[in-house]
């Protein structure tokens, strides 16, 4: 379903990712994780054609993503990034209208189909119960709620989170990422997403891509992936990785080595 080949992409003079290739197949779900700093938010921007000075090519379906004008690729790929502006005093309904936008006529008046999306999202999302309230009233667990519904009501085969679960405790990280997996699982979408809990990445993703540095240091199976040579080397840090014995996934556990005197 996508294709990254070959890209280069920095900011002014300082390149940060360097000759990356990969391929996203469809029904993935493919997790990207590295330190911060490795190009992971870069490289999601690249791909939702946010960031548009790179070198190489991407293609989704066979198709080069520079090809595609703004309107049909917001019908195919959706982005959600770290940071949304969520300060103006709109209620959670048409807070998330705001993703039809791409469906909507010259006047953008929405349709039947858009309130049915929307209508959707937020069933999906378990939130009716926030949707008359004004955005900036929410707590941050609603918030990230209302956002992931928002993107949902895009109706696109592909979805890119960037750090959705940052700051949220473990049961709300498990939550979110549950319900990717719904989606992923029974809704037939491509997830892809950053993630910095490298267990979490272990245990909800089929795929995953180490970055190193702006390279390719792995891409594979989460057992492939989560080794701890390449951990403790990309990390700086000294790891034991072991597997769950409930999932069989690999999660990784930091340990402290005594210094020898």
């Amino acid at each position: 379903m996508v294709q990254i080949k070959n890209i280069y992409a920095g900011y002014f003079d300082r390149e940060v990712l360097k000759n990356i290739s990969f391929d996203v197949k469809q029904k993935d779900f493919f997790g990207i994780i590295g330190k911060n700093g490795a190009g992971k938010s870069t490289l999601l921007k690249i791909f939702s054609n946010l960031l548009k000075s790179y070198k190489g090519d991407i293609f989704i379906d066979n198709k080069n993503l520079a090809s595609f004008k703004s309107r049909e690729l917001a019908k195919r790929l959706s982005f959600l990034p770290q940071h949304s502006d969520m300060s103006l005093p709109f209620s959670v309904f048409e807070f998330i209208m705001f993703a039809r936008f791409p469906y909507m006529n010259m006047f953008k008046f929405p349709s039947k189909n858009d309130y049915k999306a929307v209508e959707k999202a937020i069933d999906f999302l378990d939130i009716s119960n926030l949707s008359e309230r004004k955005v900036i009233e929410l707590s941050g667990g609603e918030k990230q709620k209302v956002l992931i519904a928002q993107v949902l009501a895009q109706e696109t085969d592909i979805i890119v989170f960037d750090e959705p679960t940052s700051h949220l405790d473990i049961g709300s990280q498990n939550n979110i990422l549950k319900l990717f997996v719904n989606l992923n699982e029974k809704h037939n979408k491509t997830i892809i997403l950053t993630l910095h809990d490298l267990n979490a990445a272990g245990e909800f993703c089929n795929k995953l891509l180490l970055l190193e540095n702006g390279f390719v240091c792995r891409c594979g199976t989460p057992k492939e992936v989560l080794n701890y040579k390449d951990i403790e080397r990309v990390y700086n840090t000294s790891v034991v990785v072991k597997i769950n014995p409930i999932s069989n996934k690999p999660y990784v556990i930091p340990v402290s080595k005594k210094l020898k005197i």
